[in-house]
């Protein structure tokens, strides 16, 4: 009696069938080669990927020059000496792939492809964009509209966080990948205002900044410069024209404008507050 035989006079709860007697018994190559594609698929996903959400953007940002030059360095070819100091930090996850999502709010969404399928089977290949709106949205840091373009998705996330300043705000991994350069941009304005909004005011006074030193500035960098310029044409051998003077005090920050006033031993009574 073959082995169907005695499984077929076998209980139902007592049906076992052995793999060293099994009529159905699968070869060891194709064994092999299932375990095969499986680690190949996963491994080529792990790569491609990354282990993030957000890979694409990560694999299409565009590269940061974070060398310190020195004074008398030489400098490298192709380097361009940049005409003016950056007003905003360098944005680690600039995109170079559709970049239209830097100027915008798009939350990480990109085009995707896609292909059109005929009854004949004939495919052709098209894309899909993001749904992008026209938006004025509302900063209460700022004080004022901002008109962007804003996908839906985020439209919906800035409502669900409560506002455009605390999606701005918000400090996880993902929302700092997805912000985008103009969103990079914005959440750096909001974090400047708010830190000009704890200054307090003195005698009905804008304190505009604190020294390490504990003097209380009513006045901000560009009228500390009006009075370091006459002192800097004093001192120089050559005259100095004023846009020659900005071109080389405009990058200064408000400290070292304050710095430069005290070596020159400036009477700070009438642009500070006790």
């Amino acid at each position: 009696m073959n082995v169907l035989g005695i499984a077929a006079r076998l209980p139902t709860s007592r049906l076992i069938i052995s793999p060293l007697y099994s009529p159905f018994k699968a070869s060891p190559s194709s064994h092999i080669i299932q375990q095969t594609k499986s680690f190949s698929s996963s491994l080529i996903n792990q790569v491609r990927k990354g282990n993030d959400k957000y890979y694409k953007i990560l694999k299409y940002v565009k590269p940061i020059d974070s060398t310190v030059y020195q004074a008398g360095q030489e400098i490298p070819r192709g380097f361009k000496v940049p005409g003016q100091k950056k007003l905003v930090p360098d944005y680690e996850y600039e995109t170079m792939y559709f970049k239209r999502q830097n100027r915008g709010l798009f939350g990480g969404l990109q085009r995707k492809r896609s292909k059109n399928c005929s009854e004949a089977k004939n495919k052709t290949l098209r894309f899909h964009l993001p749904n992008v709106q026209k938006s004025k949205l509302w900063s209460e840091t700022l004080n004022k509209a901002i008109q962007v373009k804003v996908t839906t998705k985020v439209l919906k996330t800035i409502t669900k966080e409560g506002g455009l300043d605390k999606y701005l705000l918000k400090d996880k991994p993902a929302r700092t990948k997805t912000l985008g350069l103009l969103g990079w941009k914005l959440r750096y304005e909001v974090l400047k205002k708010q830190e000009f909004n704890q200054l307090p005011v003195i005698n009905n006074q804008q304190v505009f900044y604190i020294h390490k030193d504990g003097k209380q500035f009513t006045v901000g960098k560009y009228k500390l410069l009006n009075e370091l310029y006459p002192l800097v044409q004093r001192d120089s051998y050559y005259p100095i024209g004023p846009v020659e003077f900005k071109r080389n005090h405009n990058y200064l920050t408000i400290e070292e404008v304050v710095n430069k006033l005290e070596e020159y031993s400036f009477d700070f009574s009438k642009v500070t507050v006790a």
